[in-house]
């Protein structure tokens, strides 16, 4: 049944990544690029590879990295933040249409979800602890160093909240020290809630 629902999903992720990239963003590098440059891009192809590995071959050496506690947790979170920032935050500036209004209702709205739901029910629990919330800060760091350097070579912004050339250093700087506490608050909910549910299968059994 988890490997049914893992399929299922991960099929819907890469029709979603895939869809929005054709509609939208190909015919040149620079497009392809600057896809990749968004957070729910990246976050969205973790989530698509996760299930992907759970439902074909979760006993591979993918498989076992991207199933492993701490790497599914940096998953969990990053989605999470994914589809927080944008109904909080993005949903009311952007005026989509067509299939282009389709596959970001998907990757925003349907895929979270999806995979936290995965996450709660698919993934040991009961082995996490905080020093998997710090490492799994890393990720999100080297996306801004990224969007520093890659912002000014190209001009392209991804999100409104860091686009340094309109807000400036000392808003871009404040923004990105919000996003990472709030990754970090919402890291450690997750591992909290993973000793909850980690404790409960040990009583059980």
């Amino acid at each position: 049944m988890k490997r049914t629902y893992a399929g299922i999903f991960a099929l819907v992720g890469w029709f979603a990544v895939i869809g929005q990239y054709v509609v939208g963003h190909a015919g040149s590098l620079a497009g392809t690029v600057n896809y990749l440059s968004y957070f729910t891009i990246l976050s969205n192809i973790l989530v698509a590879a996760t299930l992907t590995a759970a439902a074909v071959s979760p006993s591979s050496r993918p498989g076992r990295f991207l199933l492993a506690p701490p790497v599914a947790l940096a998953t969990a979170v990053y989605i999470t933040v994914t589809g927080l920032t944008y109904y909080f935050i993005l949903s009311s500036l952007y005026h989509l249409e067509g299939w282009t209004k389709h596959f970001d209702h998907l990757l925003h709205y349907v895929m979270p979800p999806a995979f936290i739901v995965f996450w709660l029910l698919a993934v040991s629990k009961g082995r996490l602890h905080l020093g998997n919330v710090a490492w799994m800060l890393v990720p999100p760091l080297v996306y801004a160093g990224w969007t520093l350097v890659h912002g000014p070579l190209s001009g392209f912004w991804p999100y409104p909240f860091i686009d340094l050339p309109k807000i400036g250093w000392p808003h871009f700087l404040r923004n990105v020290a919000e996003f990472i506490v709030f990754f970090s608050l919402v890291g450690s909910i997750y591992a909290l809630v993973d000793r909850v549910v980690g404790h409960l299968q040990t009583r059980r059994s």
